[in-house]
């Protein structure tokens, strides 16, 4: 008699559950608790450059960061700008910050970053790039800067690195954006 009573009540659950799962007309895209389920991946084809910043605590010539971030993105691929440019809204923004340069004469640089699409408030991509100076390109670079006579190597180096992480965010930032750019998950410790 148990036993027939619990399937009963089992059955009657069942079946009513699946009652209001067909009943229910709403999409999950109408839904705001379920329309990061359904929506569409962003394809992201043009990317605004908030200001980098210098969190390292080491002096670093700051002048045309910015737009080095920018030439690296473009020449992945993305119609890039400075967010002070002004102009049509991108359709993502990347915020970056230099975070930390060591070294002596060759010089490594770890950058910081996150890309946060338009209309929405979680980054969708955030990491951490490095590059290190070195090479021939070293003296190109060495006239392009105002830098004081006396650390024009060191500054020199330092700035070559940020540009070679530059360049590993922009290879990133392409690699996700041909993943779909899925939502952005914290690590679990």
């Amino acid at each position: 008699m148990r036993n027939a009573f619990a399937a009963a009540a089992a059955a009657a659950l069942i079946a009513i559950g699946v009652y209001y799962t067909i009943k229910d007309t709403r999409h999950p895209a109408d839904d705001p608790a379920l329309s990061s389920i359904a929506k569409a991946a962003p394809s992201v084809k043009s990317i605004c450059v908030e200001p980098v910043r210098n969190l390292s605590k080491k002096p670093v010539a700051m002048d045309n960061v910015d737009d080095e971030l920018v030439a690296q993105l473009h020449s992945a691929g993305f119609e890039s700008r400075k967010i002070s440019a002004g102009g049509a809204a991108c359709d993502a923004v990347t915020n970056a910050e230099i975070v930390d340069i060591t070294g002596r004469g060759r010089k490594t640089a770890r950058v910081d970053y996150r890309l946060t699409i338009t209309g929405e408030q979680v980054p969708r991509l955030s990491s951490t790039a490095e590059g290190k100076s070195g090479g021939d390109s070293l003296d190109k670079t060495l006239d392009q800067f105002t830098i004081n006579p006396g650390s024009k190597q060191e500054d020199g180096a330092a700035h070559q690195a940020i540009v070679a992480a530059f360049a590993k965010t922009a290879a990133q930032i392409d690699a996700a954006n041909k993943r779909g750019l899925p939502p952005w998950q914290a690590r679990q410790e």
